[in-house]
């Protein structure tokens, strides 16, 4: 529940912000946006957490009860298998955001989060239940494997969602800062490359923590001098593509 009620506010301040000092007008789209993507991080809040509990958490306990997987089988300080497992997180969820970029079926339930033509604080919570789902099926057999400790899944759940809050947010960073602090997390600059309309762009800067993943395999792509507010996917200009029974629907849908 601590976890819980940190993240909700950091983003409420991230949401207070956006107001303040907006980076790219909040009024290019309709005003029930915040609603609609709301509304999704709600569902995902409640069924993915819980799926979760019974899957990757319970996985991870019982392979750290007996001592199996790469970490727990080290003679290493707890501190440093922590940071081990948190490194090993941000990679995983590096492959499985490119997987959902070159999977077809896994593109039509991910692409829900890319058809949203304003990015901010609430775009953060825009996926679908089921990508949310598969992602964490996607990481069982990894926590198998590595033996990733259950405190590094608690811990990074915590890093990896209040960056991907901050990263989608709309709040004006004096660019020389943000691309600084960009040599070592992601950032909005470098973020926002992702969300672009061009296929290219768009499949680069998968990282959602540390940055350094898109420079190692090459998918790094360098903020220019201008971060365009043209976001979204070709073909999805509509405003129904914005609503929320839409997006939880879009994936069984011929477009």
């Amino acid at each position: 529940m601590g976890r819980i009620i940190l993240m909700g506010g950091i983003f409420i301040i991230l949401f207070i912000l956006e107001r303040i000092i907006p980076q790219v007008d909040k009024n290019i789209v309709e005003k029930s946006h915040d609603i609609n993507n709301i509304g999704l991080g709600v569902i995902n809040l409640f069924i993915g957490r819980y799926f979760a509990l019974f899957t990757v958490y319970a996985l991870a306990k019982y392979i750290e009860s007996v001592k199996f997987g790469a970490i727990n089988m080290t003679s290493l300080d707890y501190k440093f298998k922590l940071i081990l497992g948190i490194i090993f997180l941000d990679c995983i969820n590096y492959w499985w955001h490119r997987f959902l970029h070159r999977v077809s079926f896994l593109t039509r339930f991910h692409s829900i989060h890319h058809t949203d033509k304003l990015l901010n604080v609430s775009s953060a919570l825009r996926f679908h239940f089921l990508e949310v789902l598969m992602g964490h099926l996607f990481k069982l057999p990894f926590i198998f494997l590595i033996g990733i400790p259950v405190e590094a899944l608690l811990l990074y759940d915590v890093i990896f969602n209040t960056n991907v809050y901050f990263h989608h947010s709309n709040i004006k960073i004096n660019k020389k800062l943000d691309l600084f602090i960009s040599k070592i997390i992601v950032t909005p600059y470098v973020h926002r490359i992702h969300h672009s309309l061009k296929y290219k762009e768009s499949n680069s800067n998968f990282s959602s923590f540390l940055i350094i993943w898109d420079k190692i395999f090459g998918t790094f792509s360098p903020q220019g001098e201008v971060s365009t507010p043209k976001y979204g996917i070709p073909g999805y200009k509509e405003n129904k593509y914005q609503h929320f029974s839409y997006m939880v629907r879009q994936p069984f849908m011929k477009k």
